[in-house]
């Protein structure tokens, strides 16, 4: 069961209704457009936030901000408090800033930036063709190290 709207919800929905009905020719903008572009199933989810049927929670805010070249605040000025501390905090870390990324080489790095340009089957080819390279190279070593065992025994 949904909840009651609240005044505050109400009163949002009047804002972001006021902003759409101003914004949307000038975005070119139907209800259709707007909820793929927001990613909502169908035009009646646009529609309920827009009429107060639906309460705007922050993602909704955030999408319809986005949408309309708004600040969310113009939506819900009550949460500007949030939106202000978000602005703040950290931007989420790129790519390259993940853990551990500074610990790479530079050709550590560059390795994994041709690798993730390959396709899906020549990633899977070079992967399989390191192994045997890799078990290869430790057979190598093996008998290297049994050699200079059998040497260092039959010289003492």
């Amino acid at each position: 069961m949904k909840r009651k709207l609240s005044e505050e919800d109400l009163q949002a929905a009047e804002r972001l209704r006021a902003i759409w009905n101003y914004k949307r020719g000038m975005l070119g903008l139907t209800q259709e457009k707007a909820a793929d572009i927001m990613g909502y199933n169908t035009q009646g989810a646009v529609s309920h936030y827009l009429n107060g049927v639906t309460p705007l929670n922050t993602d909704a805010v955030i999408k319809f901000a986005s949408l309309l070249m708004v600040s969310p605040e113009e939506i819900r000025p009550e949460l500007s408090e949030l939106f202000s501390y978000v602005r703040k905090g950290p931007p989420p870390p790129s790519e390259h800033e993940e853990p551990g990324w500074n610990h790479l080489t530079s050709q550590h790095k560059e390795l994994i930036r041709l690798f993730n340009k390959l396709p899906e089957s020549e990633k899977v080819k070079l992967l399989q063709q390191l192994e045997v390279t890799t078990e290869n190279y430790d057979k190598l070593l093996e008998e290297l190290l049994v050699l200079r065992r059998k040497s260092s025994h039959s010289s003492q």
